[in-house]
């Protein structure tokens, strides 16, 4: 697929619907030059003026507000439905037991009950950070998009067919489900290689490179990136894409602000390439 070499839409005769080739905030991707080593240190800045950008515009705001809000309440949700059904989890003990042990078996009955109830929490608590990316995929795709028309000075004005709805909002959706589903198979080999100790700094490393590829997949998901592009993207300015995840793998719960920084991070490499 040809793209365009500004904003990496498909491109099409007679220029890019998306940013006519053209780019009105060129200031919010600067530095427009490689620094070598010094890139760790772009991609953290890249990802600070993301965040303040965020900040700063209550409809990008919004955009971050609005998936936490609907995760805490599928959060409550599940833990009230755990709650409400604890009797289901009482067992059934003899009804008559030695006589003065009756409190003894009153006891391990509540245990069981609270005890269940305290694993159902926890188990409410990993489905919801798991199904976090799900919820949270449109409105972040909706950020990415609303960032970008801030650099580019226009809004995106493809026109909406069946294609672009499927595209762009309904197949991120997807994607990000299996992207959520090869971070936990992730996070997981991480934390038994945490156990070693000796690879305990290679563990954070690999933390902060999956961050990375969670933050780029959010910008190019709605480009039709296929899933491996995604990867080169990464490595291919590996340092950059590094020191823009370094806070959100620290504060994994701020990941929605990362998008914003990831957002000028790809414009800005699609610039360089550009140049080059």
């Amino acid at each position: 697929m040809e793209r365009c070499a500004v904003c990496g839409n498909a491109a099409r005769e007679g220029g890019c619907a998306r940013c006519n080739g053209e780019v009105a905030r060129a200031d919010l991707l600067s530095p427009l030059r490689r620094r070598g080593p010094a890139e760790l240190l772009v991609g953290l800045a890249l990802a600070l003026r993301g965040a303040a950008l965020t900040l700063s515009r209550p409809r990008l705001l919004a955009l971050v507000i609005a998936p936490l809000v609907l995760n805490v309440l599928v959060f409550a949700l599940l833990v009230w439905l755990v709650i409400a059904e604890r009797e289901a989890f009482r067992p059934e003990l003899a009804a008559e037991w030695v006589y003065g042990l009756d409190w003894l078996r009153l006891l391990l009955q509540e245990a069981a009950v609270y005890g269940a109830v305290l694993l159902g929490i926890l188990a409410a608590a990993g489905g919801t950070v798991l199904g976090s990316a799900v919820v949270a995929a449109p409105f972040l795709e909706w950020l990415s998009e609303a960032v970008e028309s801030v650099v580019l000075g226009r809004r995106d004005e493809t026109p909406i067919t069946l294609e672009y709805v499927w595209s762009v909002w309904i197949a991120p959706v997807f994607q990000a489900a299996g992207v959520a589903l090869l971070q936990a198979c992730a996070a997981l080999l991480f934390l038994v290689l945490s156990l070693t100790g000796v690879l305990a700094p290679l563990v954070f490393l690999g933390g902060a490179w999956l961050t990375a590829v969670t933050l780029c997949d959010v910008v190019v998901a709605r480009k039709c990136y296929p899933i491996s592009a995604r990867f080169r993207l990464v490595n291919r300015s590996l340092l950059l894409h590094l020191g823009l995840a370094l806070p959100f793998a620290v504060l994994p719960f701020l990941l929605p602000l990362g998008v914003a920084g990831a957002t000028l991070a790809y414009l800005r490499e699609r610039g360089l390439r550009a140049g080059a």
